[in-house]
């Protein structure tokens, strides 16, 4: 009676083992963005000129005019009780691999598309401001229209960050500590009636298999080569081995938007499973309101390059092969159970039988 009872417990934990999900949804981080904007202590917004061509938003649309020049106000609220020095930023726009424009990509060098990006044109006149507490400053960005007129549209963001008191050590020298910050984004035209988004073309540049946030991944890197930005995109691709049909990843993206000249870094994650050496095929499609584009392209995982991406994943997982397919894995252990089962029962008949 016991060895039955134990058999059943083990049965029911099995059940829930390959009935349950491993995974767990992320939670909410709206307590610690309003716990950062306390500690922030400040506030900004956008003083809009009369060039601005939509005064009804909140962020910069500037027409301006080849040789142009002029100064725009972001006012600054210092909330806190004490005095603070703000940080003052111009960024150029950029497309982040969760299919977002960004402002913050400071350091990432302008794609090859990009003839004119907005740090060439709108600068800080002071890199830092400093308020009063419970005081109003502001921060003033010059712009300095080239003579050569441009087409489309360019895109970047002011980004004001509070100054941190001190500046961490790293192994290259100072580096800066992340603070909180607000982004107020700005588009320059030289054409009122440019449209701010577009859907001229898109190109698959690149597939870099590699190794990001401890996650081996293949990033195709697709461009939008034209001053115009791009939303409402929905992404797929898949990889396979070289001339099989057989999927062994794949992702989808949708509510995407992409930068004027720039690269939508678009990733699929290799998941637990190994990487082995040889030759794969990506295909891939994206698809806007009026046009998709379709990509295939092959590329080749270098033995060296398996073994590298393997070895730095930041979560290795060693498992049998049939271990991978929840059914098998579930269907052996339950014959191997019920294999137990039968062994105990005819042992414990001939034990009866021999007593009498």
């Amino acid at each position: 009676m016991k060895q039955t009872k134990a058999i059943a417990i083990l049965l029911i934990c099995l059940f829930s083992f390959f009935g349950e999900s491993g995974f767990a949804e992320k939670t909410s981080n709206t307590q610690e963005i309003t716990e950062n904007e306390k500690r922030a202590g400040f506030t900004v917004q956008a003083v809009l000129p009369e060039n601005q061509i939509n005064d009804r938003i909140g962020y910069y649309h500037l027409l301006v005019q080849p040789n142009g020049r002029q100064t725009v106000d972001v006012k600054i609220f210092n909330t806190s009780e004490k005095k603070q020095t703000y940080k003052v930023e111009v960024i150029n726009a950029a497309t982040n691999r969760n299919g977002l424009i960004t402002y913050d990509e400071r350091d990432k060098k302008p794609d090859a598309s990009m003839k004119l990006p907005i740090t060439e044109v709108a600068k800080p006149k002071n890199k830092e401001v400093s308020v009063d507490a419970y005081s109003e400053g502001k921060a003033e960005i010059e712009l300095n229209v080239p003579a050569e007129p441009f087409s489309g549209i360019v895109l970047g963001g002011i980004r004001i960050s509070l100054k941190p008191e001190k500046e961490e050590e790293s192994e290259n020298g100072m580096s800066v500590k992340n603070t909180y910050g607000y982004a107020i984004g700005m588009i320059l035209t030289e054409n009122k009636e440019t449209p701010i988004y577009g859907e001229t073309e898109l190109k698959l540049t690149e597939l870099k298999p590699e190794i990001d946030y401890g996650s081996k991944v293949l990033e195709a890197r697709i461009q939008n080569p034209h001053p115009e930005a791009l939303q409402e995109l929905e992404a797929e691709g898949k990889i396979t081995k070289k001339g099989s049909s057989k999927t062994i990843a794949k992702n989808t993206l949708k509510n995407i938007k992409i930068a004027p000249n720039s690269i939508f870094p678009f990733q699929i994650d290799w998941g637990m499973q190994e990487v082995a050496a040889g030759d794969y095929t990506f295909t891939g499609k994206v698809k806007g309101e009026t046009t998709s584009w379709a990509f295939s392209k092959d590329f080749t995982i270098t033995r060296a390059l398996a073994k590298k991406m393997n070895k730095q994943t930041a979560f290795r997982v060693f498992i049998p092969e049939w271990w991978t397919n929840t059914f098998y894995g579930f269907v052996l252990v339950t014959v191997l159970l019920v294999l137990f089962l039968g062994y105990r029962l005819i042992k414990r008949k001939k034990k009866e039988e021999g007593d009498e």
